[in-house]
């Protein structure tokens, strides 16, 4: 519909011509809006009617376009704001107030953004010149409270005709707490494989078959390399092909196992003696599928150990096969070897003799030289040598020597009964 006049002789009513008041038509379900421009002349009023309805619409877009975008601004929870170049806050929402810890908007607005972090805003607008806009832009930053958080920032530049920039727009998210999560696990990390490379034990890490997935350099060493490299082409279970088997079912029911011995040869085929702390690693349904462990090279202990034993088995051998008695006590008179000979001067074994104590199992000791020599030698460190009848009948004569040491006394007898 066009813009019109019309002449109308009826009332109108005085406001309406003095405010041009808005009516509206419908027509055909489409809304048409008009402006009444009304006029009083000698024959009635004169009304000019113009159509608006397109600037209305125009109008009325714009206002909800605006009410979105605010609703969507204020909403956020991103912090967005828009400031100049040189850091003022021209703009901003609710989350930027409440990211940098501002009580309200007011106070946010007209502050100096590039205050919270100077270093990197000069940084953010010299390149936001170049590059228009940036993406994931991260920076520690220091809120007015003191507070120190970390920002992630999608940065955008504003420019006028010329090509300068006018202003920054801006929307950032508090990523303190991921951020100092992160760095908590670097830096745990980081004590782990300092630890992991500086332990003075083998540390590993290996499949069910035996292949080595990761050491440390003192496994490298213990197994006779230089480098975690080449251990990791190996397979610890060909160290003993017998001893890995039985590791693993073990692992399968106790999921640890401490203290576990085994002999096994390197690969450069020096024979080493290890002791390993192994734990099972499983899936969620319970399924091994993992073996971490800790070993360390026990070879020279595990040597002097055995030497130790042969050497006792040896002088056990030598005692054993003399024709006189030995003993020996500690120092609670408890006895701790007795040799063959020695048990039959008494018709008992060995066996049943060691631990007992000589003067609970021998009370007819009491009082004579033998006790008197024994207890000499124990309290003033002196060897005694002296000659005495046998305890239970005096036909046999025996020679005693008793010689002292850190651990107690031993006992030397020999039979001299022909010699009298």
């Amino acid at each position: 519909m066009q813009n019109g006049l019309i002449k109308f002789q009826t009332s109108i009513d005085s406001e309406n011509i003095k405010n041009n008041k808005f009516f509206t038509s419908i027509e055909s379900r489409t809304t048409f809006v008009f402006k009444w421009i009304v006029s009083v002349i000698d024959s009635g009023f004169l009304v000019q009617i113009q159509d608006i309805t397109g600037r209305k619409k125009s109008e009325e877009s714009l206002r909800k376009s605006e009410e979105k975008y605010h609703r969507l601004f204020d909403d956020d929870l991103t912090g967005d704001f828009i400031a100049t170049p040189e850091g003022v806050i021209l703009e901003c929402n609710p989350s930027f107030v409440e990211i940098y810890g501002f009580d309200k908007s007011d106070q946010a607005v007209g502050s100096d953004i590039s205050k919270f972090n100077l270093t990197d805003w000069v940084n953010l607008v010299a390149r936001l010149k170049n590059e228009c806009k940036i993406k994931n832009y991260q920076s520690w930053q220091r809120r007015p409270d003191g507070k120190e958080i970390h920002v992630v920032a999608n940065v955008v530049g504003i420019f006028s005709d010329s090509g300068v920039l006018t202003q920054v727009k801006g929307y950032v998210f508090d990523d303190t707490d991921r951020k100092n999560a992160e760095e908590s696990l670097r830096k745990s990390e980081e004590k782990y494989h300092r630890l992991f490379d500086d332990d003075l034990t083998g540390d590993f890490i290996a499949t069910l078959d035996g292949k080595i997935l990761e050491c440390n350099p003192s496994f490298a060493d213990i197994y006779g390399l230089n480098d975690c490299k080449k251990v990791n082409k190996l397979n610890i279970s060909s160290f003993n092909s017998f001893d890995w088997p039985y590791l693993i079912t073990r692992l399968k029911s106790e999921r640890k196992i401490k203290g576990f011995h085994s002999w096994q040869r390197r690969s450069d085929g020096m024979r080493i003696h290890v002791v390993a702390n192994v734990v099972g690693i499983f899936n969620d349904s319970g399924v091994l599928t993992q073996v971490k462990g800790y070993v360390f090279d026990d070879t020279d202990r595990k040597k002097a150990e055995e030497a130790l034993v042969n050497s006792k088995h040896q002088i056990t051998e030598i005692l054993d096969s003399i024709k006189d008695g030995f003993v020996s006590l500690n120092h609670y008179w408890n006895l701790i070897y007795v040799n063959q000979h020695a048990a039959e001067y008494v018709d008992a074994e060995p066996e049943d003799l060691i631990g007992q104590n000589l003067w609970e199992r021998f009370p007819e000791l009491n009082g004579t030289d033998y006790e008197t020599a024994f207890r000499k030698a124990m309290d003033e460190q002196e060897i005694q040598h002296f000659e005495g009848p046998g305890l239970h009948t005096h036909e046999y004569w025996f020679d005693v020597s008793v010689y002292p040491s850190v651990d107690g006394i031993s006992i030397y007898w020999r039979d001299t009964t022909s010699t009298k």
